[in-house]
Parts: C-alpha cells; sequence; structure tokens
C-alpha cells in the first residue's frame, strides 16, 4: 500500500511539473505575443506621425509630466494645450519680446526716435563671432550700403527678425537695462526673472577665472557655485564697463575660447527664465492689441511681425529662442475672420537628436495650429490622454 501510494505521489508531481512547464510556456508564449503586439502598434503609432510634425508631438507627450517642456497654446481664448505653464524656463532669445515692447513704448513716448542714425560700430562693440549662429552678419547683410549708419528701427528688426544679440544689448543700453526691467512689472510677469545684458554675459567665465585665479577645470563649480544675483550682476559690470571701453577683438576672442560645452550648458541654464504663463499673457496682449496705444502697435508692427503669403491671415508675429540645450518659440496670430492663436512653448535640457527633431519641425507645428482646425483638434487629444 505505501510503495503503491509513494508511486502515485511520484506520477503526480511529474504530471504537475509538466503542466507548470506546459503553463510557463504558454505564459511565455502569451508575453512574447503581446510585447511584439505592442511592438507593431509602437511601429504603426509612428508610421501613422505626421511626417511634419509628429516626432515633435511625440516628444512633447512623452515630456508632459517632465521639467523639461512647458507648452500653453490657445485658440480663441480656448486652450488646445496646457502643460506645465508655471514651470519657469531659461527664456534664451524669447526675452527679446520684451525689449521689443520697451522699444515701442518709448518710441511712442517720444523718448527715442526710430529713424535716428547709430553708428554701426556702436553696435558690434557687443558683437561676439561665432556665438549667435550668424545671426548678426546675416542681417547686416540685408543692409546694404547702409551698413556704416542705421536707424534704431534697423537695428530693433534685426534684433526680432534675426535675433542678433548685439543688436539687443546696444538697445538694452540705448533704453536703459532699469527701465526694461521696469516693464517687466508693469507687465505684472511675477515669474520672470530679471533681465541681463546677453553678450555680456559671455566673458562671464573668463572674469571669473581671472579674479578668482583659478584653472580652467575649476571653472564649471565656480559658475555654478555663483548665485544668480551675483551672476547677472558680473554680466551687468561688463556691460557698463564696455560702454566706456569696448572689448577687443582678441580679448573678445579669448573669452569665447572657454566656451566648451559644459561652460555653454552653465550659460544656458542661467539665462533669464519665465513661464509659459507669462508669455502667453504677453502675446494674448499683443494680439488683442490691449494695454497701449495705437502708435505703440504701430511701431511694435514695424519690428515686430510676419509678412505672410498666406492671405488669410490677418496679422502673426513669432520670436523663437535657442542654445545648444534649449528650443522655444512664441507666437500670436489672427486670421481674417479674427480668430486668434496664442502659443508658447519652451524646452529644455534637450539632448542633440531631441534639438534636431524640434528645430525641423517646430515651425510646421506652428503653421498647422494657426491654419489646421483638426489638427488642433489632434493636438488637443493628443496632449489631453
Amino acid at each position: 500500500m505505501k510503495k503503491s501510494s509513494t508511486l502515485l505521489f511520484v506520477f503526480l508531481l511529474l504530471l504537475l511539473g509538466a503542466c507548470s512547464n506546459e503553463n510557463e510556456g504558454e505564459q511565455e508564449d502569451n508575453q512574447n505575443d503581446t510585447e511584439q503586439e505592442e511592438d507593431l502598434e509602437e511601429k504603426d503609432n509612428k508610421e501613422n506621425l505626421d511626417p511634419a510634425t509628429g516626432l515633435f508631438m511625440e516628444f512633447i507627450k512623452e515630456n508632459k509630466d517632465s521639467d523639461r517642456i512647458a507648452f500653453l497654446a490657445t485658440w480663441n481664448d480656448e486652450p488646445i494645450a496646457e502643460m506645465n505653464t508655471n514651470l519657469a524656463l531659461p527664456l534664451a532669445s524669447v526675452v527679446k519680446i520684451i525689449i521689443a515692447i520697451e522699444f515701442a513704448s518709448q518710441a511712442e513716448e517720444g523718448k527715442i526716435d526710430p529713424s535716428e542714425k547709430v553708428s554701426m560700430e556702436e553696435v558690434d562693440k557687443y558683437y561676439f563671432a561665432n556665438t549667435d549662429g550668424g545671426a548678426h552678419d546675416a542681417w547686416k547683410n540685408t543692409l546694404g550700403n547702409e551698413a556704416g549708419e542705421v536707424s534704431l528701427e534697423q537695428i530693433a528688426q534685426g534684433m526680432m527678425d534675426f535675433s542678433s544679440n548685439a543688436n539687443t544689448d546696444y538697445l538694452i543700453e540705448r533704453l536703459g537695462l532699469e527701465e526694461v526691467n521696469n516693464r517687466v512689472g508693469e507687465l505684472d510677469l511675477n515669474n520672470h526673472d530679471p533681465i541681463y545684458p546677453l553678450t555680456a554675459s559671455i566673458a562671464i567665465p573668463e572674469r571669473v577665472l581671472e579674479e578668482n585665479n583659478l584653472e580652467k577645470d575649476e571653472l564649471e563649480a565656480a559658475l555654478r557655485d555663483l548665485d544668480d544675483d551675483a551672476y547677472r550682476q558680473i554680466a551687468v559690470d561688463l556691460f557698463e564697463e564696455w560702454q566706456e571701453e569696448p572689448l577687443s577683438e582678441e580679448e573678445k576672442e579669448k573669452a569665447v575660447a572657454l566656451l566648451d560645452m559644459p561652460i555653454q550648458k552653465v550659460w544656458s541654464d542661467r539665462l533669464t527664465h519665465a513661464t509659459a504663463e507669462d508669455y502667453h499673457k504677453i502675446m494674448t496682449m499683443l494680439n488683442k492689441k490691449e494695454h497701449y496705444s495705437d502708435a505703440f502697435y504701430e511701431e511694435l508692427d514695424a519690428i515686430f511681425s510676419l509678412k505672410l503669403e498666406n492671405e488669410a491671415i490677418e496679422r502673426a508675429a513669432q520670436k523663437g529662442g535657442s542654445t545648444a540645450f534649449v528650443l522655444n518659440q512664441a507666437v500670436y496670430a489672427e486670421d481674417e475672420a479674427g480668430n486668434r492663436l496664442e502659443m508658447i512653448l519652451f524646452t529644455n535640457d534637450l539632448n542633440l537628436s531631441e534639438l534636431e527633431v524640434a528645430a525641423m519641425q517646430v515651425q510646421a507645428l506652428t503653421d498647422k495650429l494657426v491654419n489646421e482646425e483638426d489638427f488642433r483638434e489632434k493636438v488637443r487629444e493628443l496632449l489631453a490622454e
């Protein structure tokens, strides 16, 4: 009896083992089938992506819960998408919108004359070669025989249309840094950092290196140890010094030579920050032509507007901003029926491939949001998931 029971027990164990192995095999097959289905679904999704905007929209969706992106788009004041709207991120050249507003305001008040001629040498004292993607030279190439002297309005157009940093700092000199920052307060932008000169910040590493007698490998840590106020103050001090004694080309080259990628990352991280909500407020105000006079908007349109082939768009303006780690876009547009779009896109900590995708597709994203109702609905649905 015991022998028979033992044999039966062994047989049951073997049977259970066989069933277990069979179940494991089935589970493994099911898991493989699920993974293959997910891979096929992901492949189908990617193949079905809009070739003009799909990769960038996927990036936005995948990073909606991160601190690398803020996105706010509205159509007739109704949200299309809202994402991290109170996250303060580096503005890069989007900050130039504030300077354009200050320029138009001072022109309206008679504090500056937009037609006043200025020697190009006065502008070029703020120019650092090979630091702006060719923006300053591209602007100068449009001036033809006028390159010896330019008007203040032309300088402002070069700041907005070509994003010349040298033009920006020259206008900060003429308008006044305090007045520019007072404009931030006047616009009630509660999450906006103080603005400081852009080209002067290029020379901060050289100043910190020399004044602290540092080795090159100590520079990044020393820059990061500076608090924001101290960092900005160095830029302001350099800016004021240059107004009396501009840097030589050799001194500029020495400053630029320090800008390896780690130092550029510090520079990018320390740029003036603000939120998508701040700039959506600005772009909505400008789009509706609120808060300021007709004379203000006439001058603003002269320096900050797009000439579009699409006759259905009544007026539009946009300002981008980028570094080796950032790509931003601020847009407003109104069509002939009075429909309005405002869009703010801020990014940070992009790697090279992400930056390439953003650079290739951000303009198509902007254009399709302005022109295509179906696309606006797709974006609303995609980013609501």
